[in-house]
């Protein structure tokens, strides 16, 4: 039994497993998709996990197009500063999940 929902722009699909249930994340229209490759013993456990990977996800995403934008434009953000952020955001998201 495959459960698909919808959240904040993300398309969660749960995904019944022969131990509990597992998740992938799609951002809309999207071929990439994110899990943490972990089976939950409930649906709602993996559910919780998703949301809170989405949220993360977007959170991330959000801050490097916000520091892409400010490239050039900010005289106080060096292109070593602004590598330096994005990947430290990165390697952030890589570490929570």
């Amino acid at each position: 039994m495959d459960v698909k929902q919808r959240y904040h722009g993300w398309l969660i699909d749960l995904i019944s497993e022969p131990t509990g249930y597992s998740f992938r994340c799609w951002l809309s229209e999207q071929t990439v998709w994110l899990s943490d490759s972990k089976v939950y013993p409930t649906p709602q456990q993996a559910l919780e996990v998703a949301y809170y990977r989405a949220d993360l996800e977007t959170a991330c995403l959000s801050l490097v197009c916000f520091l892409n934008e400010i490239k050039g434009h900010c005289y106080y953000l060096s292109s070593e500063d602004h590598q330096a952020l994005t990947n430290s955001i990165l390697e952030f998201a890589k570490s929570v999940c």
